[in-house]
């Protein structure tokens, strides 16, 4: 069959055939390099910690972030917003900033870089003056790219059910 065509017609269809490799080559570098970014999947719970020369068991807030690739990513800034569907609708979502406590030795510290695979714990007191006595509905990590990411809502109900059983008796 190829003995039949004209070596100018087979020259034409190698060109066009290397001019399909050749665009598919830049679209994948497009899409690698400016699209695909690494995914960090966040948790957020109220914990208890449990240690031999501790007294009594703590119980702390803890937001988890685990780098599942591709690349390293920095995590910064642990946020939280309140956007239920009204808030969402009237565009009044409101977003607030949470600093970690810094001086806990167990707490991670941010910024941080994470490779893939690595985990990131971030520890934050669980008392009636926490972040969780306004009702948010995201809990999340900000990260160098510019996107936030949350926490499952689930685990944010369960976090601000916690809260309220515990010291909705103690507001005094």
């Amino acid at each position: 069959m190829l003995s039949n065509l004209k070596p100018e017609i087979i020259a034409v269809l190698i060109s066009l055939f290397s001019l399909v490799v050749a665009a598919f080559s830049l679209g994948w570098n497009i899409y690698r390099d400016v699209i695909l970014k690494p995914k960090l999947k966040v948790g957020f719970g109220v914990r208890e910690i449990f240690h031999e020369n501790f007294p009594q068991t703590l119980t702390k807030l803890i937001i988890t972030a685990t780098n599942f690739g591709p690349g390293q990513i920095n995590c910064n800034m642990v946020q939280c917003k309140n956007a239920p569907v009204w808030r969402r609708i009237l565009r009044k979502v409101k977003y607030v900033v949470v600093i970690h406590d810094y001086k806990n030795p167990m707490s991670g510290q941010l910024p941080s870089k994470l490779n893939v695979g690595e985990k990131l714990d971030l520890i934050f007191p669980f008392d009636k003056d926490s972040f969780l006595s306004e009702p948010f509905t995201h809990v999340g990590l900000s990260d160098s790219f510019g996107r936030n990411h949350w926490a499952p809502r689930k685990d944010v109900r369960e976090a601000r059910k916690n809260y309220l059983q515990e010291f909705r008796n103690n507001k005094a």
